[in-house]
């Protein structure tokens, strides 16, 4: 009859569409709960991207925290050494505890226009490592070093009477010597996670693709 198609025409037809569909299918619009997973590529693209921005936001947090508790801030007159650093206590000359193998810098603001140094020394007197003379008040001086077990006190050498402290240096640097700073692990760690999540989203592709090829193989 007239307008009316043969059953092979009918069958070439049904495919054509289903075939136009699965060709046509794309991931990002794929309903949610299609392939049991309920995320698609895009949600998968902003939810790895914003655990790597996370990652990298609390390595840099993290990072500073480490960087200012191995600063330790003195203000400096004849009388003694006032510490202010956050957490210090009023006492003057306090005892400053340090990891070996750690990085740390004694900070120090002349607070009376006397001259005054910022020295580390060992158990004889020995100077390891030494500031400047600033002579001026309101003047500021520093000095970076790594910690060891040979040192034992810090001392403006002009005034060291009144203006010295103990330093105890507890644990050991790894290796012999030049251990691993704090910092250096986190930021590690941030870098890690970072090329992790491109690793995860590729497999995540991956799985997607086996699964979409599995689905068209086993089709009509």
């Amino acid at each position: 009859m007239t307008g009316d198609a043969t059953p092979a025409e009918r069958t070439e037809s049904t495919r054509g569409e289903t075939g136009g569909r699965t060709e046509q299918r794309d991931a990002d619009s794929q309903p949610a709960g299609e392939d049991g997973g309920g995320m698609t590529r895009r949600s998968f693209v902003r939810a790895a991207g914003g655990t790597a921005a996370a990652g990298a936001a609390a390595a840099v947090g993290a990072d500073e925290a480490a960087a200012q508790a191995r600063t330790f801030r003195f203000g400096g007159e004849v009388a003694a050494w006032h510490p202010r650093w956050e957490g210090a206590s009023d006492q003057t000359n306090p005892t400053v505890t340090l990891q070996a193998g750690t990085e740390y810098e004694f900070w120090f603001e002349n607070l009376d226009g006397a001259p005054h140094n910022m020295t580390i020394q060992d158990s004889e007197g020995n100077t390891i490592v030494q500031s400047q003379l600033v002579t001026s008040e309101g003047a500021t001086a520093s000095v970076t070093f790594t910690a060891t077990s040979q040192m034992t006190q810090y001392i403006c050498t002009v005034h060291p009477t009144t203006m010295v402290g103990d330093i105890n240096v507890v644990g050991e640097a790894g290796g012999g010597g030049g251990g691993v700073p704090t910092r250096s692990l986190v930021l590690l760690a941030g870098l890690v996670l970072a090329f992790i999540s491109p690793l995860l989203f590729a497999l995540f592709l991956f799985s997607r693709d086996r699964e979409t090829g599995a689905e068209t193989t086993a089709g009509p």
